[in-house]
């Protein structure tokens, strides 16, 4: 169990599955900090413009659950960093500002080719993290879900 955890979340479902395995490990009394990276592209032309045209909207809804947690008595803040940098460095640097005891995050599941290609944070972050890295895989949380479906 920790203390403090850092979820860090893109707004999709995987990320959510992250998120219920976040509340699981993280201590009664403990804090978790939900933290979006709103990338921005860098250049001439698109420069300051997000890379995703949702990035509105999917702060909004991680916003949104911000408050639910808030609501049901977890102590939770909402953390977003607006930046050109790599979104790996950003999530390592903000655990370690909030002196996060472990960060969770969800994957998409790529192999290693494939998340060489796209880019996986799930991949990259355990190797620049001060902390602890619980990726949370699709078939987990999908096993997961099943799970709290019978009970």
């Amino acid at each position: 169990m920790y203390e403090t955890i850092l979820w860090a979340t893109n707004a999709t479902p995987l990320a959510d599955g992250a998120l219920a395995e976040a509340l699981d490990l993280l201590e009664p009394e403990g804090r978790l900090i939900a933290f979006y990276c709103d990338e921005r592209f860098s250049g001439a032309r698109a420069g300051g413009a997000p890379t995703l045209a949702d990035t509105l909207d999917r702060r909004a809804r991680v916003s949104e659950q911000v408050d639910d947690l808030r609501a049901s008595g977890v102590d939770a803040d909402f953390v977003v960093k607006v930046t050109h940098n790599n979104v790996v460095t950003e999530i390592a640097k903000t655990a370690a500002e909030h002196d996060a005891d472990a960060i969770v995050c969800g994957t998409r599941g790529f192999g290693v080719v494939a998340g060489a290609i796209a880019g996986s944070v799930a991949m990259r972050l355990p190797h620049v993290a001060s902390c602890p890295v619980v990726v949370v895989s699709e078939r987990a949380a999908q096993r997961r879900a099943a799970r709290a479906v019978t009970t």
